[in-house]
């Protein structure tokens, strides 16, 4: 997986973020984020595939529901899995981050983060 490095000013070390797809994040979905003690986007994670669980249950019968529910899961992980890196490198940036060396931000650029919050 390919790093991006982000620095906030002269005196504090550089953070090292990950860019790119995450696969583990397809099979632990909402418990991923509790492995990088980011617990915002754990309870976002979790209300999102809760809410679209609890509604898929109320108007589809349960067994064809239960399969419904768990593709539903499955493309909510899939989703995050693609969106959650760019998510935090963009949080990053607003708090006033900016990348390190050349290849950070020429990766930046291309995914047109950069741009968009200077």
């Amino acid at each position: 997986m390919k790093k991006v490095y982000l620095k906030y000013d002269e005196y504090t070390p550089p953070v090292e973020c990950d860019y790119g797809f995450i696969k583990e994040m397809i099979y632990l979905g909402f418990l991923y984020p509790i492995k990088k003690a980011n617990y915002k986007m754990f309870y976002i994670m979790l209300m999102t595939e809760v809410a679209v669980s609890v509604l898929i249950m109320l108007f589809i019968p349960f067994k064809i529901g239960i399969v419904i529910c768990l593709l539903m899961i499955l493309l909510i992980n899939t989703l995050f899995a693609a969106n959650y890196n760019m998510i935090i490198i963009e949080e990053l940036l607003k708090k006033g981050y900016v990348p390190l060396d050349y290849n950070s931000s020429t990766l930046l650029i291309k995914k047109g983060i950069y741009f968009k919050l200077q």
